[in-house]
């Protein structure tokens, strides 16, 4: 099989590329890159030179594809307009012409912050999206739009990550950038709100295996790690052992977070920059996001395996390997 991946110079698209090319089951495997190689530099892949709005390119791209994994998104932009463009008109240029070449397996990667935070319990699949963000509100609207335009035989499967953590990645990591100089921050008491945490090779593995659903339709997968939820106590407990550090606990105060980031926010605008640091994240970040992921478990045997403390001792020494940490 030929598979086409969009997002793949990413985070989470590196590591699904790589095991795209390592499965038996893929002959080859395409990527759509706008410029830098980045992560993908070295290995076995077709380079499709162009974006999704390069309607020529892609249609070309798509000649002879069986399956398409969509992992293109933009994470932060200043305002709704280039989320919309970016995460909502763009997935829908691929799906319309994926549908004029007859390609009907498609896998699209939306996100929990779509749904909106949890409260106590987690959340399948089935309950009303309530996005906190403009980022989360782009991925409801993705969703609703595959939705809409989604063909009669058409199989797509939208995954919706958890937090995501591994080697690569450039958002979490600021927590372990804090922790090395010493400060820990924490969210709540520490022990509320919780989060689910998923590591990048088990989301990319079930990423994989939602493609084993043909049947037509929308099916829609939320993808935790292999634990429901962690504290923030629990994350600072582990990463404590895994750094062999003992950093001293700062409580975040969300009003005081809030106005920080938008200080933040406001000084990176003045260089036409976005930061990691902005309301928008705080917004989440205060929040609990905690998810059900049975369904995928029931469907197509979604087996997270990667511990908490197994995820971020990989993670910390590909840090320290190449001079993060």
């Amino acid at each position: 099989m030929i598979a086409f991946v969009t997002g793949g110079t990413g985070f989470v698209g590196s590591h699904l590329v790589e095991h795209l090319i390592a499965s038996p089951n893929i002959s080859e495997v395409r990527c759509l890159v706008r410029s830098s190689d980045r992560w993908l530099t070295g290995l076995d892949f077709v380079r499709v030179k162009g974006d999704l709005f390069d309607l020529q390119a892609i249609t070309k791209a798509l000649d002879g594809v069986d399956i398409i994994y969509h992992n293109a998104a933009v994470l932060r932009a200043p305002n709704k307009k280039e989320f919309t463009r970016a995460n909502v008109e763009a997935t829908e240029n691929l799906i319309r012409i994926a549908q004029k070449k007859g390609i009907r397996n498609i896998v699209i990667t939306s996100s929990l912050t779509a749904v909106g935070p949890s409260s106590g319990t987690p959340v399948p699949e089935d309950v009303p999206l309530r996005p906190l963000t403009m980022y989360g509100t782009s991925k409801k609207e993705m969703e609703h739009v595959v939705e809409r335009i989604a063909g009669e035989n058409d199989s797509i499967k939208m995954i919706r990550p958890s937090a995501v953590y591994g080697p690569r990645e450039a958002d979490i990591y600021t927590f372990f950038k804090t922790f090395k100089m010493g400060i820990c921050p924490i969210v709540g008491d520490g022990n509320n709100p919780k989060i689910s945490m998923v590591y990048v090779t088990d989301l990319v593995k079930g990423m994989i295996q939602s493609a084993s659903i043909e049947t037509p339709g929308v099916h829609i997968y939320n993808m935790g790690g292999e634990k429901d939820a962690y504290s923030w106590n629990q994350i600072r407990s582990i990463t404590s052992t895994v750094m062999g550090m003992r950093p001293i606990p700062i409580k975040i105060n969300p009003n005081w977070a809030k106005k920080i980031a938008g200080a933040i926010e406001s000084g990176a605008s003045l260089f036409g920059k976005y930061p990691v640091v902005n309301r928008e994240k705080v917004n989440e970040l205060i929040e609990e996001w905690v998810c059900s992921s049975d369904k995928a478990r029931n469907d197509f045997g979604y087996n997270p395996e990667v511990s908490l403390e197994e995820g971020i001792s990989r993670t910390i020494r590909w840090y320290k390997k190449h001079n993060w940490l």
